[in-house]
């Protein structure tokens, strides 16, 4: 194969550059430098074959081409630069923003988890005492990992004429009394909007029904703990 472009998402940004966007396409994992308008992107990574991770240089107002080397591959006016617009108004977004997917290992459809009425997705650093003598008595710490899981808060709810539970509560449910890689299920969340924001990983589930008084909603909470590395994706929003 050789070195392709589909597309780069999103495909705006302002003129000071900075700001992340993905590429897909083909043997992306071979690239070795991107220009967006000529200018060289500073940072760029292969998440994948068909992704990368680049943060665009700074540039002028208007549509530039997205190049790749080796081979000067080119996407042809692919990427708009704008004015930066530091005094526009800004808007809150919602926490209900994410949808949230699951499906077993090996699977191909994904499945959509509904009825979730809280959602957290942390990222947890390990920080180690780097402190020495140099410090003059201040404390110092190093980042020497990463570890991320979700927290999902779900109503237990059955369709009205099934009587059946949410397809996505249940591949959950199952996961969580199993063993190996019949206690994993693979994950992914995104901005609903189309935002930046989308993950995808592998994860052990625990699954806590919380119980309750004769007024309380069936309500349990799914814990995701990540196994190994939570991965950048392409919005399927965008």
């Amino acid at each position: 194969m050789a070195i392709a472009i589909s597309g780069i998402t999103p495909a705006t940004g302002p003129t000071t550059g900075g700001t992340i966007h993905y590429i897909t396409g083909a043997d992306l994992n071979t690239v070795t430098g991107v220009t967006i308008g000529g200018a060289a992107a500073p940072l760029f990574a292969a998440q994948s074959a068909t992704l990368l991770k680049v943060t665009a240089p700074a540039g002028t107002v208007g549509a530039k081409d997205v190049v790749l080397s080796p081979g000067a591959v080119t996407l042809a006016a692919a990427y708009t630069y704008a004015l930066p617009t530091g005094d526009e108004q800004l808007v809150p977004t919602k926490a209900s923003k994410y949808i949230f997917e699951v499906r077993r290992p090996g699977d191909t459809p994904w499945t959509r988890v509904r009825a979730v009425a809280d959602f957290k997705p942390p990222v947890e650093p390990n920080l180690e005492d780097d402190s020495d003598y140099d410090g003059e008595g201040w404390a110092s710490e190093s980042k020497t990992q990463l570890k991320w899981g979700i927290e999902a808060k779900l109503i237990r709810k059955i369709g009205i004429n099934t009587g059946n539970y949410d397809p996505g509560q249940e591949i959950l449910r199952a996961a969580a009394v199993k063993f190996g890689q019949l206690g994993l299920v693979e994950v992914r969340w995104y901005d609903r909007t189309g935002g930046p924001e989308a993950f995808q990983g592998f994860a052990n589930v625990s699954w806590d029904p919380e119980g309750g008084d004769t007024k309380a909603l069936d309500i349990v909470t799914a814990k995701l703990s990540g196994s190994g590395k939570r991965v950048d994706i392409v919005n399927p929003a965008a």
